[in-house]
């Protein structure tokens, strides 16, 4: 801390600008420039669970719906995704992987292992835990200021 101002949102900023440079280097050199940047984001949360709502992607992916809409659009556009009406509600629509992806996951983990290394170089365990932990609070309080904005 110099003279009494704090460093934190500036230095997260800046690791995320590096970190995504990084990652989509990692990426191409992997054959997997579809999951560059939100794309990636969007087809990692349906790994974990497959056709959502638009809705539960935002709070999945922590972008906001306009964005993620256009995204969509353009996973649609390429063959990654399709949206489906809801068999609960007429009105809701459900995005869902088309599998297309599919060809990805043998590859992610060993590009995720390589990031992953590079993140936490030098880290012990007990410090990746308390970092994590950190970075979660931080995570909650914006979360909990866009609420009431």
């Amino acid at each position: 801390m110099k003279n009494g101002q704090t460093e934190g949102g500036t230095l997260i900023s800046q690791i995320h600008q590096v970190c995504q440079r990084v990652w989509h280097a990692v990426l191409s050199r992997n054959g997997l420039e579809d999951l560059a940047g939100a794309r990636g984001r969007v087809i990692f949360a349906l790994w974990g669970e497959d056709k959502v709502p638009i809705k539960k992607l935002v709070e999945k992916t922590s972008l906001d719906k306009a964005t993620l809409t256009g995204i969509i659009d353009r996973l649609e556009r390429d063959g990654f995704v399709c949206r489906v009406p809801s068999p609960d509600d007429k009105r809701a629509t459900l995005i869902s992987r088309t599998g297309k992806d599919e060809i990805f996951k043998k590859k992610v983990p060993k590009v995720s292992d390589e990031q992953n290394a590079l993140f936490y170089k030098g880290f012990s365990k007990k410090e990746i835990e308390v970092f994590e932990k950190y970075l979660k609070r931080v995570l909650q309080n914006f979360k909990d200021a866009e609420e009431v904005l």
